[in-house]
């Protein structure tokens, strides 16, 4: 049987408490096939949820595999930070940039990082499916292999740490991967095109340092970086 036009044009919206509402249309009050429209949302709705959770945690291997990180504390805390930050609000758009940490050993004075960036990585960053790649699909935008306008790659320093200190830990690498969406004008682009109007006038107005607490807040690590200050703050009175 024929669909009418507008099946599958039910939306759930979620409102500011939280709850779940189902948003139809003044004919969908005698619309015989309300109830099959209603399902057949949900369930594009869990099918792209699904999908969201697999890039999500390609995307994490990818920057745990390609990033070097020495200790386990400092890997216990990026494996969370990154599941948390990719589940957060604003967490899609980090999927057209791919954020590498490198853990500087504390008994060196210089080093250095090489990583290889796969045509797979690249199909990450730009946001694109694996059947494409599958396909053949070059992941490049001309044959001397310049990424396609828009991927971004991120390189996270983290020279010290809080030892046994888990929230500042996590508020150390929140406050650095904010600082440098904030500092990029390429991620902040990315930003703004994911937010609502109103947001967007707000984001525009604030400065590097406004952005980064933004972002943090937002991404949820609010109660970290707290916890990364009061650190901060012990270490300037030891030294004075």
């Amino acid at each position: 049987m024929e669909r009418k036009e507008c099946f599958g044009l039910i939306q759930e919206v979620v409102d500011k408490d939280g709850l779940t509402m189902t948003q139809t249309r003044l004919e969908c009050r005698d619309c015989l096939e309300f109830r099959d429209c209603i399902r057949y949302v949900k369930q594009k709705k869990e099918e792209e949820k699904e999908r969201d959770e697999i890039r999500k945690q390609k995307m994490i291997t990818q920057i745990i595999d390609l990033s070097e990180v020495i200790s386990n504390e400092i890997g216990s805390c990026l494996l969370e930070f990154l599941n948390r930050l990719y589940s957060s609000d604003l967490g899609m758009v980090l999927f057209k940039n791919l954020i590498l940490f490198w853990e500087v050993p504390r008994d060196r004075l210089s080093s250095t990082l090489t990583f290889p960036i796969s045509p797979s990585t690249l199909a990450l960053i730009q946001g694109r499916e694996t059947e494409e790649e599958d396909s053949g699909e070059r992941s490049t935008s001309d044959p001397g292999g310049t990424p396609k306008e828009g991927s971004v790659v991120h390189i996270v320093l983290i020279q010290s740490f809080f030892a046994g200190n888990r929230k500042a830990n996590l508020g150390l690498i929140a406050d650095e991967v904010a600082r440098t969406f904030s500092s990029n004008d390429a991620a902040a682009q990315q930003i703004l095109h994911s937010l609502p109007y109103p947001e967007i006038k707000i984001f525009r107005r604030m400065d590097i340092e406004q952005r980064t607490n933004w972002l943090i807040k937002k991404w949820g690590f609010q109660d970290e970086l707290d916890a990364l200050r009061k650190e901060m703050a012990a270490l300037e009175m030891k030294r004075d």
